[in-house]
């Protein structure tokens, strides 16, 4: 089965300025493709779009909105995460993840169709929650997963109606890769960079939810 060869392809990785995120732009700038990465900060040598969706969401958006329609290659690692019980859930909380961790991903994927569909080639890879690719409890993390499962809808709806196109949308849904608490398996941020690149370089590959958290269930 031949791989995709990236030279020529332009990829931009959202949150592409540390941990894993600067894994996979690494990888895909060795592997011969232009590669742009967003962050709040970054001292590397790639292409640099300063954004803080947090602080501005509007600003940041708009200072990646015309980069994301020339994307050939979308990978989105970013995503704040809030550990709270629901009572304890407030009204900020619910705004910022509804926005940052579903909205901002389904924004993007639309922005970057766009020019994906008139030149009938694109990949665009996502990054959800530990196990969310199924509706399930979280006793304290439920208004991050929830945000983070609705991830799986655009994934499935990507690929299935734009499989015509040369258009493939693939999630992975990592383990812990930071400082997990002790009951928790620690995953490889490498390892999961190179299952990006997997998944990128594969046609075949298209509507997968990849659990990479050695089997560990919330």
């Amino acid at each position: 089965m031949a791989l995709l060869d990236f030279s020529g392809k332009n990829a931009l990785v959202i949150g592409g300025t540390s941990r894993v995120g600067l894994e996979i732009a690494s990888l895909l700038a060795a592997e011969g493709a232009s590669v742009t990465v967003t962050g709040r900060t970054y001292s590397g040598n790639l292409p640099f779009i300063q954004t803080d969706f947090e602080a501005d969401f509007d600003v940041s958006f708009s200072d990646v909105e015309e980069k994301v329609r020339e994307t050939d290659i979308l990978v989105v690692c970013y995503g704040p995460f809030v550990r709270k019980s629901l009572d304890s859930t407030d009204s900020a909380d619910w705004k910022k993840l509804a926005l940052c961790d579903y909205a901002l991903p389904g924004m993007l994927v639309s922005s970057a169709l766009s020019g994906m569909v008139p030149r009938k080639w694109g990949r665009i890879v996502l990054f959800g929650g530990t196990r969310t690719e199924s509706v399930r409890a979280y006793k304290s993390n439920a208004a991050y997963a929830g945000a983070k499962t609705g991830l799986s809808v655009i994934v499935k709806s990507v690929s299935s109606e734009y499989r015509s196109k040369g258009i493939t949308c693939n999630a992975i849904l990592p383990g812990f890769m930071n400082n997990p608490p002790e009951e928790k398996v620690f995953v490889d941020k490498k390892l999961v960079a190179k299952e990006v690149i997997h998944l990128i370089q594969n046609k075949e590959l298209n509507g997968v939810l990849l659990n990479i958290d050695c089997g560990w269930a919330p």
